[in-house]
């Protein structure tokens, strides 16, 4: 299910923003482009998952990951968790899921336990 072109509603930069959290190589970039981050669409499933199109911004030129997930999360009390996805140093998608059966909600940003960035596998 495709959305039309959106801004980021504020729940959802409080979930992206506090997936980076930690400072590492790039998140100061990151963090600069989540303000003028679109989403472009989402998943067809009903969950909160969101592709991302980061507006202005600087690229993450140092950040551990360039194309793929830089940082995961769980969810406290659930069985789901959060990836946020970049793709040439930009943010490019939030990540949304669960291994129950109905479709993961978009979690409140004090019940996630972040990773380190890079370690998702």
């Amino acid at each position: 299910m495709s959305t039309r072109e959106r801004h980021l509603s504020a729940e959802e930069q409080a979930v992206i923003l506090a997936l980076l959290v930690q400072d590492f190589p790039g998140t100061d970039e990151l963090r600069a482009q989540v303000p003028s981050a679109t989403v472009t669409g989402g998943c067809g499933c009903g969950c909160a998952t969101v592709d991302l199109r980061p507006g202005t911004g600087p690229r993450a030129l140092d950040s551990p990951v360039q194309n793929g997930v830089l940082v995961s999360a769980s969810v406290k009390g659930d069985r789901d968790g959060v990836l946020l996805f970049i793709e040439d140093g930009y943010l490019s998608c939030l990540e949304i899921y669960t291994t129950e059966d109905e479709p993961a909600p978009l979690p409140h940003p004090e019940d996630l336990t972040v990773d380190p960035p890079g370690s998702w596998e």
